[in-house]
């Protein structure tokens, strides 16, 4: 009976150093004029971003994460006393470039690559576009075709809504993969995508190093906790 392993993509296999430092060398000083460091920045951004993204989605006006990150970016700016006008269109295009250049967190590659050598098959499951997606792991020179990736702009609707989860547990009895307890895995480095993921009926695996505390009394237990791709990799394999 194959395993499987659906991971989340931005932020879970992927890595913001990149469009963090793009802000940095862009706004630099700026950002010095406003008391604000480029990664408090960044996630002031991405997290507003999310949360517009969803939504948008929600009220049954979907929009492409990739459009709302690079509307918004000016909007997160003056909310941290960056005036609109500071921000020019040229600095916007940067950042966003740097966000399609992400690289992986490390350990990515081993994780993927020993769950495939112990006979598992491993899936994305992305609120990001796929043709960015795909090139993430085609960069990192990580094999993950079109079957094997599932964006949110496909059907319109965003993580984390149940819907998402459905269909992904759909594609994977589609392409003939068991269904049992233990067998279906979601990865995601957010509790919010685990707990739609868990409702859908995935087993859940939270790793710990974007969020750092995943506030169980908000978002209940999951099943597996990893630190690491790395420890991921030895606790998936383990698990019942």
């Amino acid at each position: 009976m194959t395993k499987s392993a659906s991971f989340d993509v931005i932020g879970t296999c992927f890595a913001f150093s990149a469009p963090i430092a793009t802000i940095q060398s862009r706004l630099g000083p700026k950002l010095t004029t406003a008391a604000v460091d480029p990664k408090t920045l960044f996630f002031s951004w991405f997290y507003a971003a999310q949360r517009d993204f969803t939504y948008v989605s929600m009220s049954g006006s979907y929009v492409p994460i990739a459009q709302v990150l690079k509307s918004t970016f000016r909007r997160a700016c003056a909310v941290v006393d960056l005036p609109l006008d500071a921000i020019t269109d040229e600095d916007v295009d940067e950042v966003m470039k740097a966000f399609k250049a992400m690289g992986p967190r490390d350990g990515l590659k081993t994780c993927f690559d020993g769950l495939r050598e112990a006979g598992w098959d491993v899936y994305g499951v992305t609120n990001g576009g796929s043709e960015t997606s795909l090139a993430y792991y085609h960069n990192a020179g990580i094999e993950l075709d079109e079957q094997h990736l599932l964006s949110c702009d496909a059907i319109k609707i965003a993580k984390p809504d149940v819907r998402v989860y459905g269909n992904a547990d759909r594609h994977l009895t589609e392409r003939g993969l068991s269904k049992g307890d233990g067998e279906r895995w979601f990865v995601a480095a957010h509790a919010w995508d685990l707990i739609a993921a868990r409702k859908a009926g995935f087993k859940t695996a939270y790793l710990d190093f974007e969020e750092h505390d995943p506030c169980t009394d908000v978002f209940g237990e999951f099943d597996l906790y990893a630190s690491s791709m790395e420890d991921l990799l030895i606790k998936l394999k383990e698990s019942k």
